[in-house]
């Protein structure tokens, strides 16, 4: 076990008004506990929506904002080239996320279930199994990184005119993924500990600092797109030092330094998070498809135009990860306490809101789509803009089935039923799309590829509901 001198260090580090945030997280902890019992075992969904899936909307839209500003910034202050600079990296470090996300999210659920179980002590050491698991994926993902940066850059597809942007990017980055990834896991704790309002704040918080960042360094020091991924790294390391505040606190009821680390757990937590996981990656390898196929069709102009479409689809697809994200934590302690029939009406409910959601931002997008689109680009003459502005009216499409695909995933990790969550992120992000980005641009060229994406959401929401049907039928039968 580390040492627990170390622990207290980082307790009282992570903030100066530690000692005050610790005591009152301590007793709010007592009083959401009992709160909380009656709340997720009886209240109306409304009221469960109200208080656990709309703070984690609110961060999602601050993250889309967050988004949305950068590819602005990046966009028009340092060009098109810049921006499908900045694409080429997403995938790479996507699959860095992919490890935090397995381990984060399948802590969060084995901290939620064993809670809805009032097994205190089993909570406790999945908490800290996945803190110490992060560490050390964070520092071994660093070291690689900064061994291979070049390689791997040119690798993920960026050419001569790419290269330089992308690889200041990355190295900007590379001193914050630990604390990166231990801000999100922090966050997922917070709110299997019926925290989602104080989550909302700090994650809000950070996304405001990250955004006044990233205008600073680029447009005011001129520090290009390593600015830009320093004021990421900034920005997020202060929300980890406040959040922390609670969850580090080794004199917290529950604490990620308090308990043990135990590998049967870590297995059963990756297990589970391996479902959010791959679907992270599949995300990572469905943008590097994409971009290694535009870049065949139409070079950096076409990547740029990509880059600012999946700007826009962040932003929609932040909305329903919302809420079902944010209800991951409530289904798997319902789960956990065998309130069965609860857990399938709250499903329901929740694939009702992501449908309206859905509808709204395709709607929105087929009307506004091209004004959207030069937010990121200096002129409606520029080769780039025309690109996206003609794709996004075909990509809009995918807002009207994804919505349910994301609940689905995040329903089967909250049962614990991460192998048909496996099934529907291979199948989305890696087997439809690729057959459909390397079939259809044969017969309709670019526009292939705009439409593959929406085709292969709708082919897998066809499977994830066969899954859905069998599974309602494994576990809840006997009910």
């Amino acid at each position: 076990m580390p040492n627990l001198s170390i622990h207290r260090t980082v307790g009282q580090l992570c903030c100066p008004q530690s000692a005050e945030l610790a005591r009152w997280a301590d007793k709010s902890f007592m009083k959401s506990n009992l709160d909380d019992k009656h709340l997720l075992d009886r209240a109306p969904f409304s009221s469960i929506f109200l208080k656990y899936a709309l703070p984690s909307v609110v961060t999602m839209v601050f993250f889309g904002v967050q988004s949305l500003v950068d590819g602005i910034v990046v966009g028009n202050h340092l060009g098109s080239d810049a921006l499908g600079g900045i694409n080429i990296i997403l995938p790479f470090f996507s699959f860095i996320m992919v490890l935090a996300l397995i381990v984060g999210i399948g802590s969060q659920t084995q901290v939620s279930m064993e809670l809805g179980r009032k097994n205190t002590e089993k909570a406790q050491d999945a908490m800290s199994t996945g803190f110490w698991a992060l560490v050390a994926v964070s520092l071994i993902a660093t070291v690689f990184l900064v061994l291979f940066a070049e390689p791997l850059t040119s690798l993920m597809g960026a050419d001569e005119r790419l290269l330089p942007y992308s690889l200041a990017y990355l190295k900007g980055l590379l001193l914050f993924i630990l604390p990166l990834i231990l801000c999100f896991y922090s966050d997922a704790m917070l709110k299997a500990l019926g925290h989602p309002g104080f989550s909302m704040i700090i994650m809000s918080l950070s996304v405001v600092v990250n955004v006044v960042l990233t205008v600073y360094f680029v447009m005011g020091l001129d520090l290009g797109t390593t600015g830009a991924s320093v004021a990421t790294g900034l920005a997020f390391t202060i929300g980890l030092l406040i959040s922390g505040s609670i969850t580090f606190n080794p004199k917290q009821r529950l604490s990620m330094l308090k308990g043990r680390f135990n590998m049967q757990i870590l297995r059963r937590a990756a297990y589970n998070g391996s479902s959010e996981g791959v679907s992270e990656m599949a995300a990572a390898i469905s943008i590097l498809i994409i971009n290694l196929t535009v870049v065949r069709l139409l070079g950096a102009d076409g990547v740029a135009a990509f880059t600012a479409i999946n700007f826009v689809n962040f932003i929609g697809v932040l909305l329903f990860l919302g809420v079902s994200d944010g209800l991951i934590p409530v289904l798997s302690y319902n789960y956990g306490a065998g309130n069965y029939e609860r857990v399938k009406r709250l499903f329901r409910f929740a694939a009702g809101v992501n449908m309206s959601i859905g509808v709204v931002v395709f709607v929105v997008l087929q009307l506004f789509g091209g004004h959207a689109m030069l937010l990121f680009f200096d002129s409606r003459e520029s080769q780039a803009f025309r690109i996206a502005a003609d794709g996004l009216h075909i990509f809009a499409f995918v807002f009207l089935v994804n919505g349910l695909n994301v609940l689905i995933i995040a329903y089967f990790t909250a049962l614990g039923e991460a192998t048909n969550s496996f099934i529907i992120a291979v199948l989305r992000g890696l087997v439809f799309l690729l057959i459909g980005v390397t079939v259809l641009p044969i017969f309709i060229g670019i526009n292939g590829v705009w439409a593959a994406i929406p085709l292969a959401e709708l082919l897998v929401l066809g499977v994830a509901l066969l899954l859905i049907h069998r599974t309602h039928k494994k576990l809840f039968s006997h009910v």
